[in-house]
């Protein structure tokens, strides 16, 4: 089991403590789909972002989700998600999703998440949580799948981004943006404003 690093006790209106740095940022709008006929974010579309940030994170450390070779496939299945809701995030707010490593074990890792809007000063967040997801392979011709070991590579670069005083930065889907997909690759890698804490 990788260890558990420190964070601030700052109390907020929610169950998570408050990080005095987290391990990666990643920032997308809230589109006309995402929302409810009040204009409010769906709840499900919280941890559709938070899986875009986890995305966008693997690519940041130059690993897929998922990656295949003939039958042969692996990928990050979810073991299991919480969500506390502490605000609503409405239509074309810029959201910042920040991601915390809390947990490295040999198969999986469970990471937590803070969601802010990206153009509040206080940065009390949205939205709070945390998810556990394995690393596992796929045989799809014999239909099999089980746990897998993190490869080496990858666990390295988790431990490095852990290690970092720096937060990674991988932001787009500003009002200005052409794209607002999780898949696209039009970022730029900077501190981020999620690195500290008052």
């Amino acid at each position: 089991m990788w260890p558990l690093q420190s964070s601030t006790d700052l109390p907020l209106n929610s169950d998570k403590v408050l990080p005095e740095h987290f391990h990666f940022s990643h920032r997308r709008m809230v589109e006309f789909a995402d929302t409810d006929l009040a204009g409010l974010m769906h709840f499900s579309n919280f941890l559709r972002f938070v899986e875009c940030a986890e995305h966008a994170f693997f690519r940041s450390l130059g690993i897929r989700v998922h990656t295949s070779e003939g039958a042969a496939h692996q990928g990050w299945p979810r073991l299991e998600v919480s969500c506390k809701y502490l605000r609503p995030a409405r239509f074309e707010q810029t959201l910042e999703i920040c991601l915390r490593i809390e947990e490295i074990r040999t198969s999986s890792l469970r990471y937590g998440f803070w969601i802010f809007a990206a153009d509040e000063s206080d940065r009390s967040p949205l939205a709070t949580g945390s998810c556990s997801i394995i690393h596992v392979a796929l045989d799809t011709k014999a239909r099999e799948i089980r746990k897998a070991p993190i490869p080496p590579k990858l666990r390295q670069h988790l431990e490095s981004a852990v290690a970092s005083p720096r937060t990674r930065s991988h932001r787009f889907a500003t009002k200005s943006s052409t794209s607002s997909s999780c898949h696209s690759e039009r970022s730029e890698e900077s501190t981020s404003i999620c690195a500290s804490r008052p």
